[in-house]
């Protein structure tokens, strides 16, 4: 099965998610300084979002520039993660217009974890589908920013649950943030900052 194809598919529908997200972010009709400040959750929604979805994309880029074949199974799996980040744009635009809401901001947390997760998923069936003793799986065994970032992600649900959204997204921001702490290892092996 060609991977050309997989990754190219993954790239159209992660920027389509991208613009969709973009197109969310309405004109002001009256365009005063108060009416962009009064606008802030929804940037402030839209950029975290944004990077969150371009960490995804280079996580993604990353995983398949070492991966050498991919079958079926690894279709399915990599379909399921874009179902979560299909989600960002709306659970993005929910957060956004109702100024963190505690419900918006928790449902937000979930959708980035489940994303997640189901990139770890990706990796274990590729891990699967190379061997465990090959350089794909050597390269890519540990990941405990993804496992950290599991961790925070669920703690912001749960405090914007208790209500405490603002520290909730702030929490999320940061977690985003820790992923451009380069791993040492991925750049030895030509890779980038992935963990």
């Amino acid at each position: 099965m060609d991977k050309n194809r997989l990754e190219a598919f993954t790239d159209g529908v992660m920027a389509i998610i991208i613009t969709i997200m973009v197109l969310d972010l309405k004109v002001p009709h009256n365009p005063t300084w108060q009416s962009y400040a009064d606008a802030y959750p929804i940037f402030l929604s839209y950029a975290l979002s944004f990077l969150f979805v371009g960490l995804n994309w280079s996580s993604h880029h990353h995983l398949f520039h070492k991966a050498s074949k991919v079958n079926n199974k690894i279709l399915w799996v990599n379909m399921f993660g874009l179902f979560w980040l299909s989600l960002v744009p709306f659970v993005t635009a929910s957060m956004g217009e109702n100024s963190f809401s505690s419900i918006t901001v928790t449902i937000y947390a979930a959708i980035l974890t489940f994303s997640i997760i189901s990139y770890l998923l990706l990796v274990s069936q590729l891990c699967k589908l190379h061997g465990a003793t090959s350089e794909f799986s050597t390269t890519f065994r540990g990941l405990y920013k993804s496992y950290i970032s599991i961790a925070l992600n669920l703690a912001a649900a749960a405090i914007s649950f208790f209500g405490w959204p603002k520290l909730a997204f702030l929490l999320l921001a940061l977690t985003s943030l820790m992923w451009f702490i380069p791993n040492h290892r991925f750049e030895n092996n030509d890779i980038g900052n992935e963990a």
